[in-house]
């Protein structure tokens, strides 16, 4: 058997929920082998991993600073990989700025980064470094979207008319974050998570499925967003109005308060022709619903499917079809970084994952519709019912051709 591809991992603790999936799924490839990390926000909890997973205790760091900068003095054959970034938001920028800066890939959930100006300089440092970045964006790797991208862009649906896309969960409806839940913990504090609550935590999913699936830009944003658990100072529920540069208009439905909601993400666009929808909880079923009032429903059996087992007050992703596509996505993002990606003309070729133009682009759009909730000044005048926010013109292009 061929030796595994050695690996570091940055967060993603024994009690990390996406550590856990992120784990399975380096499990399911099964080509790689974790090498070493920082695992925790001590060096006392990295020690979990030792015993599970045969390593060491020079393997295990106290910091990710500690972590990298040692990697990065071995020489190039003796250094992990990549390094799988698998942290609470606010440290997606700086593991990945230090990382770059020692020539080290990584592998970064999401959101790209906090802010704006965050991701610019990574997106800045990426192109002056050249140093491979994938954010974990597993929507290209389940295979009946690939075909569903296929049917819009040749035109299947006709002329695009609307979009309404959901990303719904009721995992939080109970202030679960006062119970020990360490993952709604980070989740309710802005200070890791960001003042945008649910729509720092998942607007990017709508964002960049609408994008990549129908080619349509989105220009312009207007959101409502409000903590509807007492208690909570950051929004747990947004509703956002959606215009495009191409005059398609839908809605983004963000909840992390949807009581027995755990469907993940669903899309639904429609065009003069018909409608297409699909959800990630059956991901291996296209609706398609024709203007003469046919629906025709693609199946593609050997697709993994949801596991309706899991507990209620978890986040979204511990299912096989997460699972595969995440697998799918390292082992994409491996054979880039050793330069053995194939490439095809005659194919669709685009990453599994999302760049870090398309990481850019995420966190402008969530900025934006950040901005335009932020309440206004006391006795500031009353705004209109619709006022958007503008995507602001961005120094690099996300937009796939």
């Amino acid at each position: 058997m061929a030796d595994k591809t050695k690996i570091g991992m940055v967060g993603g603790g024994m009690k990390s929920f996406m550590g856990s999936v992120h784990r399975a799924a380096i499990e399911k490839a099964g080509t790689f082998q974790i090498a070493c990390g920082v695992f925790g926000t001590s060096k006392q909890a990295s020690y979990d991993f030792i015993k599970p997973y045969g390593l060491q205790l020079d393997d295990v760091s106290g910091t990710y600073r500690e972590l990298i900068r040692r990697e990065a003095k071995k020489a190039p054959a003796d250094r992990v990989k990549f390094l799988s970034a698998v942290l609470p938001n606010t440290m997606h920028y700086p593991v990945a700025m230090l990382a770059m800066d020692c020539g080290i890939p990584v592998l970064g959930e999401k959101p790209f980064t906090m802010n704006l100006d965050e991701a610019t300089n990574l997106v800045r440092k990426q192109h002056a470094k050249k140093v491979p970045y994938r954010i974990a964006m597993v929507y290209p790797a389940y295979s009946q979207l690939v075909k569903a991208r296929k049917h819009i862009l040749q035109g299947d649906l006709g002329t695009l008319r609307r979009f309404v896309c959901t990303y719904q969960s009721g995992w939080m409806a109970k202030r679960v974050e006062n119970n020990g839940n360490r993952h709604a913990l980070w989740r309710t504090d802005a200070r890791y998570n960001g003042l945008g609550g649910v729509v720092d935590d998942c607007v990017g999913n709508c964002q960049f499925v609408l994008e990549w699936l129908t080619g349509l830009e989105i220009s312009e944003v207007c959101a409502g967003a409000h903590a509807c658990v007492p208690g909570r100072l950051i929004p747990d529920d947004a509703t956002v109005l959606v215009r495009t540069k191409q005059k398609v208009s839908g809605t983004f439905l963000l909840s992390q308060v949807a009581t027995g909601r755990r469907e993940g993400l669903t899309i639904e666009i429609s065009g003069d022709k018909a409608t297409m929808f699909w959800k990630q909880s059956e991901p291996s079923k296209i609706w398609l619903y024709h203007v003469d009032g046919k629906e025709e429903v693609l199946e593609d059996k050997s697709a993994s499917g949801f596991d309706p087992t899991r507990p209620m007050e978890e986040p979204y992703g511990c299912n096989p079809a997460y699972v595969e596509a995440l697998s799918r996505v390292y082992k994409d993002f491996a054979d880039e970084v050793a330069g053995t990606r194939k490439r095809s003309r005659a194919k669709d070729d685009r990453i599994l994952g999302m760049s870090v133009e398309e990481g850019l682009r995420s966190v402008a759009v969530a900025a934006a519709i950040v901005k335009s909730f932020t309440p206004v000044p006391l006795g500031a005048p009353l705004v209109p019912k619709w006022v958007p926010v503008v995507i602001p013109p961005l120094e690099f292009s996300a937009m796939r051709k």
